[in-house]
């Protein structure tokens, strides 16, 4: 079966007892919607479709039975979840263990496990069982110093079963890794084969091509085959990692083995490269900011939907632990609904002598800091942005060409705010994020950190780390009774290593719905470019965005 098949799916949901299987499954399918590699029915014959997701806990009746069994005999899959292959007579029922964190391990090297956490963590019920004989484990779960089956495949017919013994509660069924392990189980059961590698190209090795180089080497998926710069130090430099490299784009982009472009010149060159790579066929990401204007953005679109190829732009920030902690008690509903948002980076400090600190090449300082903080912003806030007024300060560093300070403030059409404050002038710091709720509030202070060690002398060596060189402190607070309020320090979870790049890998490679669209970041750059344009004119700027 070819990558480019799409996995028809029929939905098999039935339940006379405590699970409301047919709910839990409605939701995951609404969750499975945006994995483009699959068609999921929910009625209807077995034939015309390549598997069945089943959940069901009463069996099946004779003639459903009968059709089963042939559609599995001419090949089809079937995908079993929790006690399903149980109560079908397909399998023996197992003890269940009580409701618990269970810690899941798919098999290292199958393509089950491409891109996932080495352990993912959900809190659910297992039925304790042994995989039959002939059957290959896919996934275990740790329990009682030992590692018990929690998913396996075997052939039946010309068709193959994957038994996966998971989804006895709703938080399971829930949980964001349960939706990728179905759908993996379900492109296992209908034998799609994992697509080849896909082949990487940097088009610019400058101070975060390493990054590039390293998550491509790195990430199941990819193979890093390519890199252009125009600057022999450089191409140098980028040899360590055994590939060729090009002095210019149109060599690299004419080689067949280079199957997605990263664009990292300055971004004053986005654009042309962007629209260069999709015109020879290739996927593209992009670093941020995607551009300096957003008719450029739509032309970038434009020209990717007309190619068919995926084009993104390198958000890597929304994996940072202190805004996915951040975003996560805000959909939760921690604060209650949120209406207005500070955000703050910056010092007193000489700004860097790169391209970075020269507004037409970079585009200024809203398009610094802002690639990220506006991003941020805009994925709280999803409602149109009304109108946007900016100001700037010119006052201390007159080397560059940046302002010094730069204040953005953004109005949605519900009256919702939020700002953006970057300034290199700041002798005291505000905190990095400051939101409003109706029920509550959150903060994000900075962790002034150093790293400290000791010279040959005995001395102590101690080096201050830039503010934005530590995940911040995220604080829940909710008001009491007495007029004051509750505090709650966020735990951050552990970074997600090549986050941006295991989605992407997700999506070129098995379908999954991709973290950043492009579309995404052509706002960013809209609301950047009116608070540029509010500069200039000394007004506030209206925008639909």
């Amino acid at each position: 079966m070819s990558e480019a098949h799409r996995v028809r799916v029929l939905l098999l949901a039935e339940s006379d007892g405590e699970h409301g299987y047919a709910a839990l499954a409605g939701a995951l399918l609404r969750r499975l919607s945006g994995f483009s590699a699959l068609e999921v029915d929910t009625g209807g014959r077995l034939d015309g479709h390549d598997v069945v997701l089943a959940a069901a806990d009463r069996p099946l009746d004779r003639d459903r039975a009968e059709e089963l069994a042939g559609f599995l005999r001419r090949g089809g899959g079937l995908v079993g979840i929790h006690q399903t292959l149980a109560a079908w007579g397909m399998a023996p029922e197992g003890e269940q263990t009580p409701i618990t964190e269970l810690r899941v391990h798919a098999l290292a090297g199958h393509p089950l496990a491409d891109r996932l956490d080495e352990e993912l963590r959900l809190r659910d019920a297992l039925p304790l069982i042994e995989a039959p004989p002939e059957a290959t484990v896919l996934a275990t779960v740790s329990w009682h110093y030992g590692d018990r089956p929690v998913a396996y495949a075997r052939a039946e017919g010309a068709g193959r079963i994957v038994h996966l013994g998971l989804g006895h509660t709703q938080e399971a069924w829930a949980a964001p890794a349960f939706a990728q392990l179905v759908h993996r189980c379900l492109r296992h059961a209908a034998d799609l084969q994992p697509a080849p590698p896909v082949g990487v190209g940097l088009y610019g090795y400058g101070a975060i091509g390493r990054e590039h180089a390293e998550a491509a080497a790195a990430v199941a998926g990819f193979e890093l085959r390519g890199i252009c710069d125009r600057s022999p130090a450089r191409r140098d430099q980028a040899a360590a990692f055994g590939v060729k490299t090009y002095a210019e784009g149109t060599a690299m982009l004419a080689d067949p083995a280079v199957d997605l472009v990263v664009v990292g010149l300055p971004p004053v060159a986005h654009t042309e490269a962007v629209l260069e790579a999709l015109a020879a066929g290739k996927h593209v990401v992009c670093e941020k900011p995607f551009a300096l204007h957003a008719a450029d953005c739509d032309r970038m679109l434009e020209a990717a939907a007309r190619a068919g190829r995926t084009l993104t732009v390198y958000q890597s920030r929304r994996w940072d632990p202190d805004f996915v902690a951040l975003r996560n008690a805000v959909e939760a509903g921690a604060i209650g609904d949120l209406f207005y948002m500070e955000s703050f980076i910056g010092g007193f400090s000489h700004p860097c002598t790169y391209w970075h600190s020269h507004e037409s090449i970079s585009g200024g300082t809203i398009f610094d800091w802002g690639s990220h903080y506006f991003d941020w912003m805009l994925t709280l806030f999803r409602e149109p942005v009304a109108a946007v007024a900016a100001h700037a300060h010119k006052r201390v560093w007159h080397d560059v060409t940046n302002a010094d300070q730069v204040g953005v403030a953004v109005t949605f059409a519900d009256g919702k705010q939020a700002s953006f404050l970057q300034s290199d002038i700041a002798a005291a710091l505000k905190p990095k994020w400051y939101l409003l709720g109706t029920a509550g509030a959150i903060t994000g202070d900075w962790r002034l950190e150093s790293v400290k060690t000791r010279a040959w002398t005995g001395d102590l060596v101690e080096e201050e780390l830039a503010p934005a060189e530590s995940p911040a402190t995220v604080r829940v607070h909710r008001p009491n009774a007495a007029g004051g309020a509750h505090q709650e320090v966020l735990a951050l979870e552990p970074r997600v290593h090549h986050g941006f790049y295991r989605n992407l890998g997700d999506h070129l490679v098995v379908g999954e719905p991709l973290a950043v669209p492009a579309t995404e970041a052509r706002r960013n750059i809209a609301v950047m470019e009116a608070a540029a344009r509010s500069i200039a004119a000394g007004k506030p700027v209206e925008l639909s965005a």
